[in-house]
């Protein structure tokens, strides 16, 4: 073989060597990838039968909870055990004239039995929310379906119907332990929480809302003169009436009528304040408070009396009748009519006549000069005595 030749064929057996190479690495990763896929496909059946398996446990958990949170599988047992537990649960809050009756014969379906009960009675609203906390504790598989509530018109208690239903389950064995499943308290808090959230609330009408104070908060007196003050308010709810009411800080001798009249004759000097309360007449009703500043002072001085003006003018009614010369000296003739009275007055003469102080300087031929407050006035025959023109001073 020629070099040639040993050449041509290393050459062939390379290529040769390659392609089978090519091939069975081929092979061998496609082995890889079928495995791979293999192994992906085995992980999820795997976490798929996890998945089952965990429902299944968390399925069989909550069954267990359930038959623990139920009535028993024994139809009777059960009916006779929650039937003197809502008895004795509505005696127990207050409820009178109470009567519990099954509500038909238990109904199975499926891995449980529903019993239907009816409880009737009266209860005030305290009573019946207390009834209800009692029965939202006790955490077995029962609800309210229904509830009626009717107001009496011969008290505060409430006429009250109520239809409950409550599951018992198979494999359920014995009545529930009041102590196991009862819980400590609900959503909101205690009973008290409850209480103090609901009786104030009237349901048979809008909430109450409470009256607004518009009186002044602060108020002047006088010291041993007697002071009167009124109150008032103004109520959201229209058919309100309000009432007022003082707190125990008053001081001594003050008082307050229920329509808002306040009276009080202060002994001593000084700043007092008073809580004022305005409340409606709702129930329950609502009020509000005000703290109200009495200053009490000293009164005034008295004021010097005045002279009052007579209410009849008898200037206005006072004529001059005439002026005459009565042996040689003259004189005016004045007639006050409301008294019937003739003056004759001579020059330098005073007189007074209704709210006019004057005196005569001359009398002349039908007419007269006369002086009122330092003014001389003219005043002519017929004229009446307050309507004399004046002339100037004199």
């Amino acid at each position: 073989m020629t070099q040639r030749e040993r050449i041509l064929a290393i050459l062939v057996g390379v290529l040769a060597v390659g392609v089978g190479g090519f091939y069975f690495m081929n092979q061998y990763m496609d082995a890889l990838k079928k495995r791979d896929r293999q192994i992906t496909a085995l992980e999820k059946q795997l976490r798929e039968e996890d998945f089952k398996e965990a429902k299944a446990n968390d399925a069989l958990s909550r069954l267990n909870t359930y038959q623990q949170h139920s009535l028993p599988e024994n139809r009777l047992e059960s009916s006779q055990f929650y039937q003197e537990w809502l008895r004795a649960t509505a005696t127990g809050t207050g409820f009178d004239n109470v009567q519990v009756k099954p509500n038909g014969k238990p109904t199975p379906s499926g891995k449980h039995i529903r019993h239907g009960f009816s409880v009737t009675g009266r209860a005030t609203m305290e009573e019946f929310v207390q009834f209800s906390y009692e029965f939202f504790s006790f955490n077995i598989l029962h609800k309210l379906t229904n509830v009626t509530i009717r107001p009496t018109k011969e008290s505060d208690e409430l006429d009250i119907n109520m239809t409950v239903s409550v599951l018992g389950m198979e494999g359920a064995s014995g009545v529930p332990k009041l102590d196991d499943v009862r819980l400590e308290q609900l959503a909101r808090g205690d009973a008290q929480a409850y209480l103090d959230k609901i009786v104030p609330r009237n349901i048979f009408a809008q909430a109450n809302k409470p009256p607004k104070i518009t009186s002044k908060p602060q108020v002047d007196a006088e010291k041993e003169r007697e002071l009167k003050y009124r109150l008032s308010a103004t109520d959201p709810d229209e058919d309100d009436k309000v009432s007022f009411f003082l707190g125990e800080d008053a001081p001594e001798g003050l008082e307050v009528t229920e329509s808002g009249s306040l009276v009080w004759t202060p002994k001593e000097l000084g700043e007092y304040t008073v809580t004022v309360e305005a409340r409606d007449n709702r129930f329950p009703p609502k009020s509000t408070t005000q703290q109200l500043v009495i200053n009490v002072t000293d009164p005034p001085p008295p004021e010097e009396p005045r002279e009052q003006p007579p209410s009849f003018d008898e200037a206005k009614y006072t004529f001059l009748t005439g002026t005459v010369a009565v042996g040689g000296q003259p004189k005016a003739w004045l007639n006050n009519r409301p008294k019937n009275q003739q003056l004759r007055l001579a020059p330098g003469e005073s007189f007074t006549i209704g709210t006019l102080k004057g005196k005569v300087i001359d009398v002349r031929d039908r007419e007269v000069i006369i002086e009122i407050e330092g003014n001389q006035r003219l005043l002519s025959i017929g004229q009446p005595l307050a309507d004399a023109a004046p002339m100037g001073p004199s």
